[in-house]
Parts: structure tokens; sequence; C-alpha cells
């Protein structure tokens, strides 16, 4: 995905078949607010929605359980966290893990570990070393480097088994991960890859079969599976074979992707696979109508399933966008006149003289543009009360435009609206981002024709951004 990295959550498969209580004691210095996120297992896999919420009083303490089996990892304030039953305590001192009474120097080393995107370590392994031996080799030498203060602690009794054997199978997951990656790196790249790493690719799938719960527990495994499904067997090897894939619409990509799980994994696996596709592509907030024929379709077949509950608000939105797209425009709702002609910003600007403008720039494919939007209520009334205009720029491309329109009544933005021709966009990448490409959201204040701030704060920022609003009035 374009994708925003999330707060990461590992869980394990299970060893012993009776579920144990793990409890777990949080103290929590020098916090910035009363709230503790910690993302707890579901169904034994990593999802990233799974995230609870708690807050704690004037000791600045939380007590927490949850039945496990042999261990599962926790993301306690973005600490990724081993668990074992029994009782664990944990101090977090400006939301970094400082002591534990278990596994507290594994822990600590752990949180050392390389963090970075495994698409972009791939990049960087390939940079090292073009062949598949000398890559294979990287890995297993980086991978048994990094294990070896594991062995010292668990050979001093600092990390018990449980501890130790985890944190192997997730360096083991990870090299599996990684040697996936470095051909479809290179793929994307170049368009081809030789012989020697085609052979690569093909033989860490046949050697480290993708359909296998014992991987899911790896925080890029969702991607790892998907690469595997869409990009390896859906679009290589064809091909390979001289097969070019076909255009799709965005449905028919959709319902592809979605089939592309359904007929590779099998079991919870791919129960938890095309759960997390759901919740990836709703997320991006595109309100596609045919997530909901997918989601139904998933119910069907997972009529009890757990991933469920955390699927059905954001399929309430998608409900909730179908239907007010079928509404007229709000009187508030206008249209710049003949925008398509306007290819400039001062051209823009001129539509304004006499009057202090807000201006957002945006896109329906923006996650962040469209988080700014809960803010719009308290904007727009202070807007109107000071008869400042609101005006709204989107950047997408004529492709979107049904969908711009839309947004535009879902969010119920009110005030003026434009979608950047070619020109316009150019002319508003050079003056504001210097021709490097655009950055957005941006904000933008135009006194009577005028720009006066070219990065004004953000709807968020509430008070902030008024009292930056009325020093143009």
């Amino acid at each position: 995905m374009n994708r925003i990295i999330l707060f990461i959550l590992l869980t394990t498969a299970a060893i012993n078949t009776s579920a144990q209580q793990a409890k777990i004691t949080i103290k929590i210095l020098h916090a910035k607010n009363n709230i503790l996120k910690i993302q707890t297992p579901v169904d034994n896999t990593w999802f990233y929605p799974a995230v609870k919420e708690l807050s704690f009083g004037a000791d600045s303490t939380i007590h927490y359980s949850l039945p496990i089996k042999n261990f599962a990892w926790l993301s306690i304030n973005n600490n990724q966290i081993l668990i074992e039953p029994g009782t664990t305590n944990l101090v977090l001192d400006n939301n970094v893990l400082v002591k534990s009474d278990r596994n507290m120097e594994g822990m600590l080393l752990f949180s050392k570990r390389n963090t970075e995107f495994y698409q972009y370590r791939a990049r960087d392994y390939y940079k090292r070393d073009s062949t598949s031996a000398g890559l294979y080799q990287l890995l297993e030498n980086d991978k048994n480097e990094v294990l070896k203060p594991y062995a010292e602690l668990f050979s001093r009794q600092k990390i018990s088994a449980n501890f130790y054997n985890e944190i192997k199978r997730y360096f083991s997951a990870e090299q599996v991960i990684l040697q996936a990656a470095i051909p479809m790196i290179v793929l994307s790249t170049k368009q081809k890859i030789n012989n020697d790493l085609d052979k690569m690719w093909a033989e860490v799938y046949q050697k480290h079969p993708v359909d296998n719960a014992q991987y899911v527990f790896y925080p890029d495994f969702y991607y790892h599976a998907r690469y595997y499904a869409n990009t390896y067997l859906h679009y290589y090897l064809p091909l390979k074979k001289g097969i070019k894939p076909s255009k799709r619409n965005e449905d028919e990509s959709l319902k592809s992707n979605y089939k592309s799980f359904e007929d590779n994994f099998s079991g919870r696996t791919k129960e938890y696979l095309l759960a997390t596709f759901l919740y990836d592509e709703m997320l991006q907030s595109n309100h596609q109508r045919i997530l909901l024929d997918l989601f139904d379709n998933f119910k069907s077949h997972y009529p009890k399933s757990n991933f469920s509950p955390f699927l059905q608000p954001l399929a309430n939105k998608i409900l909730a966008y179908q239907k007010d797209i079928k509404k007229d425009y709000a009187a508030n709702e206008k249209f710049v006149a003949n925008y398509p002609e306007i290819n400039s910003l001062d051209s823009l600007m001129n539509r304004f003289k006499g009057k202090t403008v807000f201006v957002d720039i945006w896109a329906t494919w923006c996650g962040p543009c469209k988080a700014e939007f809960e803010y719009s209520a308290g904007l727009e009334k202070f807007l109107q009360a000071k008869g400042v205009e609101m005006l709204f720029i989107s950047m997408d491309k004529d492709t979107e435009d049904q969908r711009w329109k839309e947004m535009i009544k879902y969010y119920k933005l009110s005030g003026n609206h434009i979608r950047t021709n070619n020109a316009l966009q150019k002319d508003l990448i050079d003056k504001l981002w210097e021709g490097k490409g655009y950055a957005i959201p941006r904000y933008l204040i135009i006194k009577d024709g005028k720009l006066v701030v070219k990065d004004a704060l953000r709807p968020s920022d509430k008070e902030k951004l008024y009292a930056q609003i009325g020093k143009y009035l």
C-alpha cells in the first residue's frame, strides 16, 4: 500500500493446546497523556486494527490480563513485548520500555533491532550483492550475527527457552521474507530479472510455502503473501510466458486481489489474509461499493470470524457514503465557475479579491487529507463568523472526477471547490514545492488575491489555526 506503517503486533502459533493466563502490570513514567495503547492477538495472528486504549489514573499503572498459550507478542505503546503465562511487570518511561522482570535484556535487545521496512532492506541487500548465492550468504550471515547476543543471554539464563526459541523463529521468518522480496524489488525497478534471481524467487516459495501459519506472526507477512499471490503468481509467471496482464478497472482489481487470496491459501491463514485485505482496502477511505460485496462474501464463509467486528465499522462508513452521494449538493458546496479553464494560482486567487481565503489542497486518495475533515465543522463555524472564504483545491486526476464530487457530499465540505487541470497542478507544484513534486495536505491563506501564508496550520490545530487566520482579516 502506499501505506502508512501502523503499530506492530506480533502473535505466535501455539505450542501447547491449553490457554493460560498472562497478567501484565505496566507502570508508565513521564507520560504525555493518560492513554496506553495495546495491540492484542486475534486468533493467534497479527491483525493491526486490534488496538485497545486503556486509561490509567494517578498511580500511572495499568493491570491487564489475557489468555495465551505458550507465548504472545504484544505491542504496548509501540514497544514489542513477548509475554509468557504468569505475571510480567513492565515500566515504560516516555513510552519506551526500560524495565521488565522477565526477559528484560532480551526485550531491550530486541527493541534495538533493524525496523526499516523490509522492502527497503531487500533493496539494500541487492546493492551489496546481485547474485543469489551471495544474497543467500549475506542473509544467513546477518541472521546468525543478530542471533549471537540472544544465544549468549540464553546461555547465561537471562532469557527463557520460550523467548529464545521465539526470537530465532522471528529472525528466520524475516530472512525468508527478505529472500522473496529481493527479486520482487528488482523486477519492480528494472521490469525484468535474470535467471539467477528467477531461480532464487522460485526456491524461496518452494522451500518456505507461503500458505503456512508459522509465518503469520511476522509483521510483514501480509505484504509477503500479497506479493506472492498477485505479483509472483498472477503477474510474473504469466509474463515469463509472454502473457501481458490485462487492464482492469478498480472493481475488477479488488475482486481479483480478493480471489487470489481465496485461491492460493487455506484454513486460518486464508481467513486472516482475506480479513487483512478487506481492512487494508477499507482503511483507504475510498468507499468502494465492491468492498461491501466482498465483505458479505467473507461473512458468509466465516460467519463467526473474530476479525469481522474490526471490519464492520469501516463497512458502515461505506454504507453511509453510498447513501450520501445520492443526495444533492448543499447550498454551501459550490464549484468555482469555469474551473477547468483556470491554469494558474494567480488566476485562481484573482477570483477572491477583497476577501480572506483559507485554502485546503487535498486529493481523494490522500488519507491524512481526509483525516483533517474531522475538524471541518469547527473550522466552518469560525470562517463564517469572520467572513472568511473556504477554498478546496483537489489534485485528483480526471479519472477521479466522480469520486471527487462524491466526497464533497460525503464529507460535507462547505466552501468553494476546484479540481486542478494539468497546467494549474504544475503551477502549484512550481510555486509551492519548487517544482519537486508535491506533498499534501497543504494549507494556504490568501488575502485580497495574494498568497500571504504558503504553509498554514492544519484544521486539527484548531485555535492556533484560527489565530493564524485572524491576522489577515
